[in-house]
């Protein structure tokens, strides 16, 4: 929690990513495989 406050980077990108990953996968449940997934999340 310290490391929030006292340091000069953060990992919001990463998260945001990961973030708009998980919405695409639950859009998407059970409908298609990875290939579907990472075709979607290459054009998104």
């Amino acid at each position: 929690m310290r490391a929030a406050v006292t340091l000069p980077f953060h990992n919001g990108g990463t998260e945001g990513v990961n973030a708009k990953t998980k919405r695409i996968m639950r859009q998407m449940h059970g409908r298609a495989g990875f290939a579907l997934l990472r075709h979607r999340i290459l054009l998104a």
